[in-house]
């Protein structure tokens, strides 16, 4: 970096913490600084200190697409473990709110600021590789008897292939390549336009447009000739188009979980610390947790917008990664491109707002990239690895155990095929060293926080997948899916998509194993492969046991690594095809099947699963949206949120605050989960919450009663609710009482005492 542009990023970056510091520290309110404030606790905290700590690595020379993803990656731990130091620190200075916007926009600043010094200073000192790192990967993979050889690799399209620093890359761009660049960043402002809280809903045809947009983007991103920036950006702006036509559907947040992790994150900005040893199973996921709360505390956003706005913006970049991922181990072009839409298309991509699962998910892919990318020496590939790891951990209990789970059983394969083989197979990813630190921290981190709750589910999940055994009968498993009946034609298209989307994965993998077995060169490049079969046989083996999840969720977790072999599928399913219609006659079928090019099939098969996945095909057709298009017809099935609800729930939290005074709400579950109680969850601690089950007739007071129109869901229905009026409760605890808060949508009652009829 030439000392002119030095300068400039360095009196940048003080501005910017200046203005910042002096925002938060004044509580300045007036016009323009609230968006201003958001704008630099953003970049400050999602962007700068990964950016900075990147170029300290010597990787500020490589192309736009991985320093930004390897920035914003960084960002995400760098400010997690800074929390954390902040709040172990100053609580053991007796301070009773370590954390608090001041306290941490002045932690941030100082980072920063140290992590530039530390640039300006010495940035070309950790370019060389650090030896102490490859001594320790050397000694444990010797403690466990096995030895990596790292070989170089030679494929048709490396990561280093052709790649310019960002400068170079701007300044080439064409007038054609600036039109491409703005017409698919067009894309998520439109959707942010689209379904801003208070717009029409997306039926009157808008949304629809966008959707059918969103739809050829694959299209026509293989048909693209000009710049190669396009290809990562179109794969964010699209992902990001996806997410945020779903997330902003109202001015609350929906889903499931992560209201249980607003909760979380909203208990530790009023507290001002992070209860790390408390029975709350949420606070050990402090990526989704204490980050939004630092978040809401620089930005001065609700963590409502956080998870609204911010997540969705950083998920986006998890495709964005399978793009690298595929870029470096599929040798067509066709097949990167191709590969992060197979992700975003499908339903189980978009179906809630971004939480642990897909944050987990953006740091395993991230973890993959890293270790694939062959240009990072032994440094910078260890640091940005380990934290990556760490991250999964701070993510998600059950997708970073999976990966461990992935990782072990690439490692053995390995070594089962080169004993097997007599070939070694190149390690790149599924590294002795890689898998003992990460499976370790796991159970460090799990054991010592949130007083092991999250350990302790695991096991007990794992418990019930052994007792599953060989086949489950819950609905939720992909036999359960399979087998559910279709209400139309609409249904069983849908269905049929997904499960063509599992059999293209599998023929993938299927001819992938061929080459590995017919082709001695392969071997020495199947790590990716057998890591990728250990994923499919998880996908398998969810068929028909649940894992604690829904074969939805299980898929979604697998095509963050199986994605590209969808395409490689596609490519063997028409082969096959062809060698069928060899044996036709030479007029007629036989050459328009061998002419039919299999990426452009795959291209429109994903057009059709997105217009099916996103509820756009029901919506044209006037059909039952399914209960997740929440964009289309908020009351779908899936729990929105009106201001008038959650202004009733925040008026209870203040009245019933003290111990001893208990909150009903609705719910035929066994634990708190229905409409009613999602929402009464975020306020009041679910010890607090009785059920009222549909046979209930009685409430030992004192305490408050919570109804709204739609309290939950009828017992068998995803969106039929029941009648609060017609229910035993009502008519014998409620029916000649007041209400003591009301409004159009909610109402609260107050019980002194056992009230019953019965």
């Amino acid at each position: 970096m030439d000392t002119r542009s030095n300068e400039l990023e360095v009196a940048s970056l003080a501005v910017m913490v200046s203005v910042l510091l002096v925002v938060v520290t004044l509580d300045i309110d007036v016009p323009g600084t609230t968006v201003l404030r958001a704008v630099l606790g953003c970049v400050l905290l999602g962007v700068v200190p990964g950016y900075l700590l990147v170029s300290l690595l010597g990787l500020d020379d490589r192309s736009p697409g991985p320093i930004v993803v390897y920035s914003v990656g960084l960002s995400l731990p760098l400010v997690v473990c800074l929390s954390i130091t902040v709040d172990v620190v100053l609580s053991g200075l007796a301070i009773d709110r370590p954390l608090t916007p001041l306290s941490m926009t002045l932690a941030v600043a100082a980072l920063v600021l140290c992590l530039q010094a530390a640039r300006s200073v010495g940035s070309g000192v950790l370019r060389r590789p650090f030896q102490p790192l490859a001594v320790f990967e050397w000694a444990t993979v010797s403690v466990v008897g096995i030895s990596d050889r790292l070989q170089p690799r030679v494929i048709g399209w490396e990561f280093g292939h052709d790649e310019r620093t960002a400068r170079s890359v701007v300044r080439g761009l064409s007038p054609r390549d600036w039109l491409a660049l703005a017409a698919v960043t067009a894309l998520p402002l439109g959707a942010v336009l689209v379904t801003l809280p208070g717009t029409a809903p997306g039926s009157d045809g808008v949304l629809v447009a966008l959707s059918c947009v969103v739809a050829v983007v694959p299209l026509a991103l293989l048909r693209w000739r000009g710049s190669a920036v396009l290809y990562p950006y179109g794969v964010w702006a699209v992902a990001a188009t996806v997410l945020l036509q779903m997330t902003l559907v109202s001015g609350h947040i929906w889903g499931f979980d992560i209201h249980y992790e607003y909760a979380t994150a909203a208990t530790i900005l009023e507290d001002g610390y992070w209860n790390a040893t408390g029975g709350d199973s949420n606070a050990s996921l402090v990526a989704i947790t204490l980050l939004a709360a630092v978040y809401s505390m620089v930005t001065g956003l609700e963590i409502v917008w956080v998870y609204k706005l911010v997540y969705p913006l950083l998920v986006s970049l998890l495709p964005v990664c399978l793009w690298y991922i595929a870029r470096a181990e599929f040798r067509e072009r066709s097949v990167a491109v191709l590969a992060p839409f197979t992700l975003v298309f499908y339903y189980g991509f978009f179906k809630d707002m971004p939480d642990k699962q897909l944050v987990a998910g953006l740091f395993g892919v991230l973890l993959l990239m890293v270790f694939l990318d062959e240009r990072l020496s032994a440094l910078q590939r260890w640091v940005l690895g380990l934290a990556f790891a760490m991250s999964v951990v701070f993510a998600h209990y059950g997708v970073s155990l999976l990966f461990v789970a992935f990782l072990g059983f690439g490692l053995v394969a390995r070594h089962v095929v080169r004993l097997v083989s007599g070939v070694g197979v190149v390690t790149r990813i599924t590294r002795p060293a890689l898998v003992a630190f990460f499976g370790g921290f796991w159970v460090l981190w799990y054991a010592l926080t949130a007083s092991g709750e999250n350990l302790d589910s695991v096991v007990s999940v794992a418990g019930e997948v052994f007792e599953a055994f060989p086949l489950s009968d819950s609905g939720r498993s992909g036999v359960g899916y399979a087998m559910t009946e279709t209400e139309s034609v609409y249904w069983l298209a849908s269905k049929l998509l997904y499960i063509a989307l599992v059999g293209l994965v599998g023929l993938g993998i299927l001819a992938a194993l061929y080459a590995l077995a017919t082709d001695r060169d392969a071997v020495r490049n199947a790590e990716y492969t057998l890591f990728s079969v250990g994923v499919f046989g998880f996908l398998v083996s969810s068929a028909v046991v649940t894992f604690g999840m829904g074969f939805d969720r299980t898929l979604q977790i697998a095509l963050f690594v199986l994605a590209p072999f969808a395409i490689t599928g596609m490519r063997t399913a028409l082969a096959v095809l062809g060698r069928g219609a060899a044996r036709l006659p030479r007029v007629g079928p036989r050459p328009r099947l061998s002419a039919i090019p299999a990426e452009g099939v795959f291209a429109v098969f994903l057009a059709l699963l997105f217009l099916f996945s996103s509820g756009t095909a029901f919506a044209v057709a006037d059909q039952p949206e399914p209960a997740y298009s929440i964009n289309y017809n908020q009351s779908a099935g899936w729990p929105v949120y009106s201001q008038d609800e959650v202004d009733a729930t925040r008026w209870l939290a203040e009245r019933s605050s003290n111990p001893g005074t208990d909150v009903a709400v609705y719910n035929n579950y066994d634990r708190v989960k229905s409409r009613d109680g999602l929402l009464v969850g975020e306020v009041v601690p679910s010890d607090r919450i009785e059920s009222i089950w549909l046979g209930r007739t009685s409430f030992e007071g004192p305490g408050y009663v919570y109804v709204s129109e739609r309290p939950m869901t009828k017992p068998g229905s995803d969106s039929a609710y029941v009648s609060v009026e017609r229910t035993s409760f009502y008519r014998t605890v409620l029916a000649d009482r007041e209400p003591v808060y009301e409004n159009d949508r909610a109402s609260v009652y107050y019980i002194r005492g056992n009230r019953t009829n019965a």
